[in-house]
């Protein structure tokens, strides 16, 4: 059992939930956003999977950041529902692989992080959660924005 486990499968669930929801953003959506400040709403998703590869796996693979030019880069950034749910899935198959790959001490290594900081890897994980976890709640509201009802979350939302 490795200390990650519990991240394994609280990230993982949020991974599938945002790929779901992001498989039902109409084709006439894709870019649309709440007012002009906001980021798309096909962006919003593809942002996880960005962060998980560009961000995340490679501080953890100790491989130089290159923050924020990986988010504007148009080669990183999907065109369609389908390529973003895609590319965030494989993402976190990617991470979760390298992950699972290394020694069991791995968790409670230091790396650089954005700006200089160093986390240990543990930490370094559980930040990507939580950010998974903020934009999967813009997503929903996104999504309820435009008369969409997103994948249950919690287990106790009832559909209409």
């Amino acid at each position: 059992m490795s200390v990650l486990d519990p991240y394994y499968m609280r990230n993982g669930k949020v991974v599938e939930g945002l790929a779901s929801a992001v498989e039902q953003i109409p084709d006439d959506k894709i870019l649309w956003t709440p007012c002009e400040k906001s980021i798309p709403w096909i962006r919003l998703i593809d942002h996880t999977g960005i962060a998980m590869r560009h961000l995340i796996l490679k501080a953890l693979k100790e491989e130089p950041l290159d923050v924020p030019a990986c988010f504007f880069d148009e080669s990183n950034c999907a065109k369609t529902p389908k390529d973003a749910a895609k590319a965030l899935r494989d993402a976190w198959q990617e991470l979760k692989s390298f992950l699972e790959s290394q020694p069991e001490d791995f968790p409670k290594k230091e790396v650089a992080f954005t700006k200089g900081r160093k986390m240990t890897v543990e930490q370094a994980v559980w930040f990507n959660y939580e950010h998974n976890v903020h934009h999967r709640g813009q997503a929903w509201i996104y999504a309820r924005m435009n008369g969409i009802t997103p994948p249950a979350i919690w287990g106790s939302e009832q559909p209409d």
